[in-house]
């Protein structure tokens, strides 16, 4: 009775084991359903063995098989046994959004739950009723595997469902063709990796610039603000370089040559991506053995969590699916590459004067600004001094003409991002102190010493206050003026702030345009200011 129910559940297509080699001692399943060709030395590097290929199948039937509408069942700690899948189309295409959340979440406790009981009741040996509870038996004795080995199964709820992707794959590949050109010739080319590494953003982001985690990282890269700030990407209110496709895919090489050198492979270098170097090194360590696929496939103890420990299985899966997206995807049309001339702009600017005089849609200069944040085009706020900022290719006369109105520096015309702005321009050089906070603790986080960051902000205690502005990046040796200025001499009642906002720069520029170590200014001082 218990048996006919989850075999004839209404939602449920299939019903299937898969056991993978290292478990049980055979040979894994559908290896030789595999498509990938390599065509290059490189990609040999990334060739799935064996003993992944299971794992590595699994993810690719999530990537291009199943959607937003099927959930497969399966086992948590080896995903390439399945149990089945559930299908819940027609509910999807009869239930708002809301509705079928709540649905296929009771669907799938339900689910689990019925399994689990059947896998219960033939751990302590009861009559087989079901032609489930038939096969997962002749599957567990033809592997030489004791029945009684579900019954962990069960206590340490390794019954789990997975939704698949496919839609959003789909989107993921198309996004892909606007960046990838570019980003294998900043991997290649400017870094000397490999080109399979570019893929990491499928199984990151799925190559959705706005992407955000909950727990704050943002970008095809989903850098966190602190590791974004080491590799010199600007995060703050109106800039957040993360989401620039390009400047993130420069970072994102850097941290993996940092992270190869120190981990010795590809596989480590991708998962410490997922799991940072250290928390790796102290896998490797309790493992004993720095062969991934050993530590991914064992039998007995998990040493990542679930997903640290599918990240280098979805990530092979991830290069053969863009390498055969023609068979997976065939409805996808391919977009071209997204290609803009770049102007840095030395002084700040409203973005709705640039579009004005561009004559090129919001929508397209956005799509070439992404690290420009919504106070920024909803007008709040200026594009600050120093940014790079982008035109499409195809306007590049316009940007030519317009621009140096605004007394910018033309740069690479190829490649978006090839200079990088400078630190100057970075929010990350400074830090707002938060209740709590100390000279040592922001000091620590930073990674600087006590005395360099009094240094950097001529403090001569360690006094600070709530929502003081400290400097963290050094100063440069010389200001330079950036841009046409003139020469004027302080009033009565002027500040540093109110000259800033009359001539419509930031106070850190107006600081760095006359060597200023502070905002103190006095009557009759001579300083400059921009030339509007």
């Amino acid at each position: 009775m218990l048996g006919r129910k989850v075999l004839h559940f209404k939602n449920v297509l299939f019903v299937a084991l898969f056991f993978l080699a290292v478990v049980v001692g055979s040979a894994p399943v559908r290896a030789e359903q595999s498509s990938h060709r390599y065509d290059d030395e490189s990609s040999a590097e990334f060739r799935v063995s064996a003993v992944l290929r299971g794992r590595v199948d699994f993810w690719k039937d999530i990537f291009t098989r199943y959607g937003a509408a099927q959930m497969v069942v399966h086992h948590r700690d080896f995903p390439q046994i399945v149990f089945g899948v559930i299908d819940l189309s027609k509910e999807k295409a009869n239930l708002t959004a809301a509705q079928f959340e709540k649905h296929k979440s009771n669907v799938a406790k339900s689910t689990i739950k019925e399994i689990e009981a059947q896998l219960q009741s033939l751990a302590k040996g009861e009559n087989v009723e079901s032609a489930f509870q038939a096969r997962v038996k002749a599957e567990l004795l033809r592997r030489g595997l004791p029945v009684s080995v579900v019954s962990r199964w069960v206590k340490d709820g390794l019954i789990r469902t997975q939704t698949g992707i496919r839609e959003r794959y789909a989107e993921a590949i198309q996004r892909a063709w606007r960046y990838m050109p570019v980003m294998e010739e900043i991997f290649v080319k400017e870094f000397g990796l490999p080109k399979e590494l570019t893929r990491l953003p499928f199984i990151e982001s799925s190559f959705d610039y706005s992407a955000h985690s909950s727990v704050g990282a943002a970008g095809i890269w989903q850098f966190m603000p602190r590791t974004a700030r080491v590799y010199k990407m600007a995060v703050g209110r109106y800039v957040d370089e993360r989401r620039d496709p390009i400047k993130a895919t420069r970072a994102a090489a850097k941290y993996l040559k940092t992270a190869y050198d120190a981990l010795g492979s590809w596989p480590l270098a991708i998962v410490s991506y997922n799991h940072g170097v250290g928390g790796v090194r102290k896998k490797l360590k309790h493992a004993n053995t720095r062969d991934l696929e050993a530590i991914i496939e064992d039998p007995n103890e998990r040493y990542f969590g679930f997903a640290s420990t599918n990240f280098y299985p979805e990530f092979l899966a991830a290069i053969e699916v863009y390498e055969n997206h023609q068979q997976f995807f065939p409805e996808v049309k391919q977009l071209a590459p997204l290609e803009v001339a770049s102007y840095r702009i030395p002084r700040s600017v409203a973005v709705g004067s640039l579009i004005k005089q561009l004559g090129v849609s919001v929508d397209e200069l956005k799509e070439a600004n992404y690290a420009l944040l919504n106070p920024v085009w909803s007008g709040r706020a200026r594009i600050p001094a120093g940014y790079t900022f982008h035109v499409p290719v195809q306007y590049k006369s316009r940007g030519d003409v317009v621009l140096r109105h605004f007394d910018t520096v033309k740069v690479s015309e190829r490649s978006p991002r090839v200079i990088p702005v400078s630190a100057s321009a970075s929010t990350s050089n400074y830090y707002r102190v938060r209740r709590g906070d100390s000279l040592y603790s922001i000091a620590r986080k930073h990674g600087i010493s006590v005395a360099e960051l009094k240094s950097r902000n001529d403090l001569s205690t360690s006094r600070i206050y709530t929502g003081q502005k400290l400097r963290i990046g050094s100063m440069p040796e010389k200001a330079k003026p950036q841009g046409q200025y003139r020469t004027i001499k302080i009033q009565r009642g002027d500040s540093l702030g109110k000259l800033a906002k009359r001539y419509g720069v930031s106070v850190q520029h107006m600081r760095e345009m006359n060597a200023l170590k502070s905002n103190l200014i006095k009557v009759g001082q001579s300083i400059r200011v921009p030339i509007h």
